[in-house]
């Protein structure tokens, strides 16, 4: 699949800033590690444009999303940095793949998470393979597969876990 650039700006109406668009109209943390995510996940690159005022500093609101999403990238930052699309499916609903070659393979639920995730895709997991969601540190989740599909148990304290999308990471044992 060819790379390809995806191009916005925090404020919906313009590159630069504009003094007469309210700082409600701003696109919001959840909508722009969305689009970040389902851009990654289709092995494109995602340009996110903020204007400076005049005198060169960087509007509050501005500043706030960027402080949101690093924070997300804090947390699930390696679905992102250094991976690439998964060959096969790049969604499945609210849910997107991307893959560190030999490393890991990540699905992302662009909604918080429910007891179960279900993946439909055929996602490269065997049996000694262990699944953690990034952010919940109380160790692996329980899978199992069943006609096809992958099924993740997520626990409350996991799905109470985390902010704008959920991260969930196959270690490969070897494949």
């Amino acid at each position: 699949m060819q790379k390809w650039e995806s191009t916005r700006g925090i404020d919906p109406r313009s590159f630069g800033y504009n003094a007469a668009t309210p700082d409600s109209s701003y696109a919001t943390a959840d909508q722009l590690i969305t689009n970040l995510v389902d851009i990654v996940s289709r092995n494109g690159n995602f340009l996110l444009d903020i204007g400076p005022k005049a005198d060169g500093t960087i509007p509050a609101i501005m500043q706030q999303r960027l402080q949101e999403m690093g924070a997300w990238l804090k947390v699930n930052g390696e679905a992102i940095y250094d991976t690439t699309y998964w060959w096969r499916a790049s969604q499945d609903g609210d849910l997107r793949f991307t893959v560190r070659p030999n490393q890991a393979f990540y699905i992302t639920s662009l909604v918080r998470p429910s007891s179960q995730i279900v993946v439909n895709q055929p996602v490269p997991i065997q049996p000694g393979d262990v699944i953690t969601m990034l952010g919940y540190n109380a160790g692996p989740l329980h899978w199992s597969q069943q006609g096809g599909k992958l099924i993740i148990d997520v626990p409350p304290s996991a799905q109470q876990a985390g902010q704008h999308a959920w991260t969930f990471k196959i270690t490969w044992k070897s494949h």
